[in-house]
């Protein structure tokens, strides 16, 4: 083999192999941000005669179909044995969007205590967190009103915005899980202001009645990574219930293509073709000088 083919092939040994691989192309995927929603019904919801034990009830919810949610953890500041019931249908330790985990605790309550119940989950490394408040009443007889979720549970893809910014479309989805209807309901959003009317009165009343879904949305333009607030207020038998829900709208700016350089194994292997040729010249040479 002369002395140029031998060249070319230890060329092609360093640099050949895996050439495909040297130039890395970045794209712009969609990122789903998870919105989890629990719900916690107190029974009773009212101890007329004084302090009893009561049984808090939760319901758990994933309300983005892409992405499953993992590390699903529910507490209470007024119950600390929470426990898991049933829900995870397919057994796979994941809340999936068609599933309901349903959970409960029990405890003591001897006045009228108002407690929060917190729900949080995991997706595409971002921490889901949503929190249900729900009262109930020792010494008489009327129940406490409830409103125990709110969602956001509709943006604009994609969620993982570009440097310039997008237009981003907030829903916001309003129910009442009590038995009490509801008035004076109010939805604000510390970062979106001009709020739509609600959709979903389905008898006219005004009143948030416990069948009733209440649907509101609210449009903003994004052009840094934010963390907006939902707070619902409302007010039933002189009592005002609230609840709140936080997600993030990330926008990032794309990295641009760039070369990654050889990788290691490269760096090691022109280290060694050199030895190698290094030695077939060196015995070339020796070969030369016996002749």
């Amino acid at each position: 083999m002369s002395l140029s083919k031998e060249l070319i092939l230890l060329t092609v040994l360093v640099l050949g192999i895996g050439t495909k691989d040297a130039y890395a192309q970045d794209s712009l995927s969609v990122l789903y941000i998870p919105l989890i929603g629990i719900t916690s019904i107190p029974n009773p919801a009212t101890l007329p005669n004084g302090p009893g034990n009561v049984t808090y009830r939760y319901a758990v919810k994933n309300f983005i179909k892409e992405v499953p949610l993992t590390d699903i953890k529910v507490s209470d500041d007024v119950c600390d044995s929470v426990k898991f019931v049933t829900g995870d249908d397919n057994r796979d330790s994941r809340l999936d969007y068609d599933e309901t985990w349903r959970y409960s605790c029990t405890t003591t309550i001897s006045q009228t205590t108002e407690s929060s119940a917190t729900a949080t989950g995991m997706a595409n490394d971002i921490t889901a967190t949503h929190k249900a408040n729900a009262t109930v009443i020792v010494g008489s007889e009327d129940p406490a009103p409830q409103v125990s979720i709110v969602n956001a549970t509709k943006v604009t893809y994609p969620l993982l915005l570009s440097a310039q910014g997008s237009e981003v479309i907030f829903t916001y989805k309003v129910n009442n899980p009590g038995v009490v209807s509801l008035s004076d309901i109010t939805v604000t959003d510390d970062k979106c202001q001009n709020m739509s009317g609600k959709l979903g009165d389905t008898n006219g009343n005004n009143l948030l009645d416990p069948h009733e879904v209440w649907i509101y949305s609210c449009t903003i333009n994004l052009k840094h990574t934010t963390i907006s607030t939902v707070t619902v207020t409302a007010k039933a038998n002189g009592l005002t219930a609230t609840s709140s829900d936080s997600i993030t709208i990330n926008v990032n700016i794309p990295q641009p293509t760039t070369s990654p350089g050889l990788p290691e194994w490269k760096i090691v292997s022109g280290i060694l073709a050199a030895f190698i040729l290094f030695i077939i010249l060196k015995q070339k040479s020796n070969i030369k000088k016996r002749k």
